[in-house]
């Protein structure tokens, strides 16, 4: 660390009043610990207090797009009324461009539970979105 001017004035006018008192004081110096040193190790030292407390609920859980879960679940219904293509890539580009146009809903769920149903105006969204797909997929497929 870089020190003064006054600090340095100040060593040295010690210096010429007592010789021998400067050696103690640059050995002090030398062994005190860099500002902030102390803290560092206190915060090495401390443990983050752990509590043993059971999950309160072990199930797994997951987050689920439920838009994404009522799309793939129109999918085949969509495309036997639309006799659009249902190779695996049409139908990909038919989910992707439907997700696209719909806003997500996440919902946390535990592994097994059935995901929540939409309401009419949400059915009503996915219905469309799906057919706007299909139409854009069918009219320019990239098979």
């Amino acid at each position: 660390m870089a020190r003064t001017k006054k600090e340095i004035d100040k060593e040295r006018m010690y210096e010429k009043l007592m010789p021998s008192g400067l050696k103690a004081a640059r050995a002090e110096r030398a062994a005190a610990p860099a500002p902030g040193a102390e803290l560092r190790a206190a915060r090495a030292r401390s443990q983050p207090h752990r509590v043993a407390v059971p999950a309160l609920d072990s199930r797994r859980m997951a987050v689920v797009n439920v838009m994404e879960a009522a799309v793939l679940k129109k999918l085949n219904p969509v495309l036997e009324r639309f006799s659009c293509c249902r190779c695996d890539r049409c139908k990909r580009d038919i989910v992707a461009l439907a997700l696209n146009k719909l806003p997500p809903r996440y919902r946390v769920v535990a592994e097994g539970q059935p995901l929540p149903e939409l309401d009419q105006k949400e059915n009503a969204r996915v219905v469309m979105a799906m057919i706007e797909a299909v139409l854009k997929v069918r009219a320019n497929p990239r098979h």
